[in-house]
């Protein structure tokens, strides 16, 4: 071929046609290659997800078919958990000596996978969420501990975590009996900081608007296209919208009851809706979430005004406040009277309720025998190891109590001091949850004053498919409506279906003592099953509604008419009860009842109870004193001595 044929094939408008597709194709390159790599870290998140799935399921086999929880009843979310690398749950979570309280996070939660299903740390982190990385337990501080050994990803969890969670800390944690298309997991929220700080404009986000305003809604980890979803029934799939749940449910947002459960308010604004509606939620650096799940404050007794725990049922009732009884400490009275005392106690300064409670003996047949221990002995024959040994095998769950009012006596004292302790833990769940109220709800006290509070009611304006079943369960006990309001008295089993023990309300006139309302409502409810149209008067109509405050405390109370009191039994010449105490854990709630108490009456061998040494005590010569000076060592024979009287030969001020 010539010289002329080559330059005609590559003359100047060839050239530049060849220079053109060549910058085109380098321009296509950088495109290409990003496309490749958002679709690796697509497909890596996916795969990390999956993985999370599985773990999840393998830890619902062993944990009564719960997703991963952290804390305990009633833990809090908040910004980070009080020490990720604690030795015990209890000060990781800041947990009460019962498992309840404390602090969770989400990526707590998300940690337990790591802790007890050995899933790597790098499994939470997803390369497209920005500034995210894997935890480094070393680097963290942790120093030579095994991610076994810790409690979250570090001081900043939120930091090596990528992972939204469906908030476990309200109304709606997860379990496997959930619909299978709730989401679990997914991607960052896109409303909650990254740890790169972004952030989206929830304003921006709609769901029937076009593409960009549907991909405002969607998690920033994947370039907005879309995110990566887990479900209950463990799938996992790339989802290019957020409304992705249950009927088109937003999983990102709290629903507002729509019919169509896209959504329309950001997750900071409530819990979820019902087991229904996905929230998928993450921590964020200095996050906090504003407190929804409600908890017993634990407080003494003497610090309520309006409220008395009384020993026995048939104890008189102050006016206008709460009462409270329960069996625990008659359980004790009982076993120290029937297995140490062997009769009768004899308590001349409180003889009185020492009777009562002599003669109030509980039946331990009301109480099913797994559901309670109760013993009683003497220290030097080892009361305190069994009562120990038996609290850890009968109730696992709970922490095994500790005995630290007899390190205030002295040594010898404390051999032969006589213990006698009880445990009463029942956990009665409704079959169906009922539905939290809406707004506050007026209760109306004694004396006339109205409060708003919190609670529960059978109805919902939801399409839950459970609704008719939480009325169903109601089984009404007794009616006597009334034209006059403020006259109506009734009683309610609130689930039919809890099993062996029931869960009953009253509504009646306040009339003598506890033993005597109960004896009342028993006496009705009799009657009410003679009515010719009882079958259809116990149900809960569709037309009928039930609203029930949630009623929550944790109290320790001391029966004072007791402590210091010496024994008079012949047989135990010197004893005295030093301390006759109970607590009591009560929780009422839309999901049921749980009731944790304990009592103990510790009675050493004198007659007064010791100053404990954990108060204070105030050395203030402020009251005519006595001064001598001795010889150090020597026995007691002072060389000076003088009683000062009055400030005459002191200095004034």
């Amino acid at each position: 071929m010539s010289e002329r044929d080559v330059s005609r094939k590559l003359g100047p408008a060839e050239v530049l046609i060849v220079v053109v597709l060549c910058l085109f194709v380098l321009a296509l390159t950088p495109v290409a290659c990003r496309k490749s790599r958002f679709d690796a870290y697509r497909a890596v998140c996916a795969n990390n997800l999956s993985l999370i799935g599985k773990a999840m399921l393998d830890y619902s086999n062993d944990y009564d078919d719960q997703f991963p929880r952290s804390g305990g009843r009633n833990t809090l979310w908040a910004t980070a958990i009080p020490a990720w690398n604690a030795p015990n749950r209890y000060q990781a979570y800041g947990l009460a000596t019962d498992g309840s309280g404390g602090h969770g996070t989400i990526s707590s939660c998300l940690y337990l996978l790591v802790k007890y299903e050995d899933v790597a740390p790098g499994t939470f982190v997803c390369s497209g969420d920005a500034g995210a990385t894997v935890f480094d337990p070393a680097g963290a501080g942790a120093g030579d501990r095994e991610l076994s050994d810790l409690w979250d990803f570090g001081p900043d969890a939120a930091n090596h975590c990528s992972y939204a969670y469906h908030i476990p800390f309200g109304l709606y944690a997860l379990n496997t009996a959930f619909l299978p298309g709730v989401a679990v997991a997914a991607d960052r929220n896109p409303w909650f900081s990254s740890p790169a700080g972004q952030v989206k404009d929830f304003a921006k986000f709609n769901h029937a608007g076009d593409r960009e305003a549907v991909k405002a809604g969607n998690s920033a980890s994947h370039e907005s296209e879309g995110q990566n979803v887990l479900f209950v029934d463990g799938h996992v799939a790339f989802e290019r919208e957020s409304f992705c749940g249950v009927d088109k449910d937003n999983i990102y947002t709290f629903w507002d009851g729509a019919d169509i459960r896209q959504g329309g308010r950001p997750w900071s604004f409530a819990n979820p809706k019902d087991r229904a509606d996905s929230l998928l939620v993450n921590d964020t650096p200095g996050h906090m979430r504003e407190v929804v799940t409600k908890q017993a404050k634990a407080v003494n007794s003497a610090d309520l005004k309006q409220t008395a725990v009384v020993p026995t049922l048939d104890c008189p009732m102050p006016e206008h406040t709460n009462v409270i009884w329960c069996a625990t400490f008659q359980i004790t009275w009982d076993k120290l009277k029937n297995d140490i005392i062997h009769e009768p106690l004899v308590v001349p300064d409180a003889a009185e309720l020492a009777a009562r409670l002599n003669h109030a003996e509980f039946p331990a047949k009301n109480i099913e025998p797994d559901s309670f221990y109760a013993g009683a002995g003497i220290v030097k024959d080892g009361i305190i190891e069994q009562i120990r040994k038996e609290m850890a095998k009968r109730f696992a769950s709970e922490p095994v109590p500790v005995f630290d009012e007899l390190n205030r006596l002295p040594p010898g004292i404390r051999h032969e001091t006589i213990v006698s302790y009880s445990y009463l833990k029942t956990d009665v769940k409704f079959k169906y949850p009922f539905y939290s109220k809406e707004g506050a709800f007026s209760f109306e006290d004694s004396s006339g004053t109205h409060t708003g509070v919190t609670s529960f009611c059978e109805n919902t304006e939801g399409s839950d498919p459970n609704k008719g079943l939480v009325r169903e369960q109601v089984d009404i006990l007794y009616d006597e409506q009334a034209d006059e309001a403020g006259t109506a008295q009734f009683a309610v089993d609130l689930c039919k279906h809890t099993d062996p023990y029931q869960v009953g309300l009253a509504l009646v006139p306040r009339d003598g003592s506890l033993r005597e309302i109960v004896t009342g409502v028993e006496q009705k409810m009799a009657e009410f099953k003679t009515d010719p149209d009882y079958e259809k008067l116990r149900a809960l109509r569709p037309i009928d509604s039930l609203i029930v405050p949630d009623v929550l405390y944790k109290l320790t109370h001391h029966f004072k008419d007791l402590e210091g009191k010496h024994l008079a039994n012949e047989r135990w010449p010197g004893y005295s009860i030093f301390e006759a105490m109970q607590v009591i854990d009560f929780t009422l709630s839309r999901t049921g009842v749980v009731l944790k108490s304990e009592a103990r009456i510790i009675a050493p061998p004198f007659a007064r109870k010791p100053r404990s040494i954990e108060e204070p005590r105030y050395f203030y010569f402020n009251r005519p004193f006595l001064i001598y000076v001795k010889k150090r060592g020597a026995e007691f024979s002072p060389f000076f001595v003088m009683w000062v009287d009055n400030t005459e030969l002191m200095k004034e001020f």
